[in-house]
């Protein structure tokens, strides 16, 4: 119960005395040269349907798309999962390609079909996505998350497409405040340890694209995002079901 009073007590302090929404904290010298992508369709509290992100429509999102157990999803093997989803994504030019995603994975050791092991212990959620370019082959989303920021060094998370890897991390702190949140506001892509794009998850949701990624990059990375912002995380999920 204290969990959900203090998630409800974050959702007021998201909001500026204003009315105007604030935003993730960028690091300055990203938001200087991103490109912001507004959201428009997205729900808030229960992210669900067709929604638009700058030029990119996300549609055709369907949830529960199947429910596994025992044989491979994502490239790992003998897997059970909670939540099962996909999407279609399509830019302004009428590309369009389709995203699987997949959290909460109950095993201890995930190996992948590439190689890549990822831990998961039992208060560990795990979640996956994928997706093939034309151009750039098929990307993996992966990312394993302790479920608060006290536990965040715990975080895991990249997206790869076996040649290229972007590091995935999670963001808990507003431009209004240096007060961190308690649980995950945004994530961000970083390439050489430098931010190239943003996705904030809270209120509509938002996303930002650094202006030197090509055309196939910034729709993976409008992939990526757009998986996490259909994302409904298991973890309060799972404490309400206990009280």
């Amino acid at each position: 119960m204290k969990k959900i009073l203090l998630s409800v007590a974050l959702a007021g302090a998201l909001v500026l005395p204003s009315c105007q929404v604030a935003n993730v904290a960028l690091e300055p010298g990203f938001q200087q040269q991103a490109q912001e992508l507004s959201v428009q369709g997205r729900k808030a509290f229960k992210p669900n349907g067709d929604f638009q992100v700058g030029d990119y429509q996300v549609g055709h999102v369907n949830r529960g798309w199947t429910r596994v157990g025992g044989f491979s999803l994502l490239g790992y093997e003998n897997i059970k999962t909670s939540q099962q989803y996909e999407f279609s994504l399509q830019d302004a030019a009428g590309q369009q390609w389709y995203v699987f995603a997949a959290s909460r994975l109950q095993e201890k050791n995930l190996q992948s079909d590439n190689g890549v092991a990822l831990a998961v212990g039992k208060n560990l959620e795990y979640f996956a996505s994928y997706f093939t370019s034309p151009l750039s082959g098929q990307w993996r989303l992966l990312t394993v998350d302790p479920g608060q920021y006290l536990m965040r060094k715990k975080f895991k998370g990249e997206l790869s497409n076996g040649d290229e890897v972007f590091q995935v991390l999670p963001l808990y702190k507003t431009e209004a405040s240096q007060l961190p949140s308690s649980d995950i506001i945004g994530y961000a892509f970083l390439r050489d340890g430098e931010q190239v794009a943003v996705v904030q998850v809270i209120n509509n949701g938002k996303v930002w694209l650094g202006s030197e990624l090509d055309e196939d990059s910034r729709m993976v990375l409008a992939s990526a995002a757009s998986s996490l912002l259909l994302y409904d995380k298991l973890h309060g999920k799972a404490e309400m079901a206990g009280l």
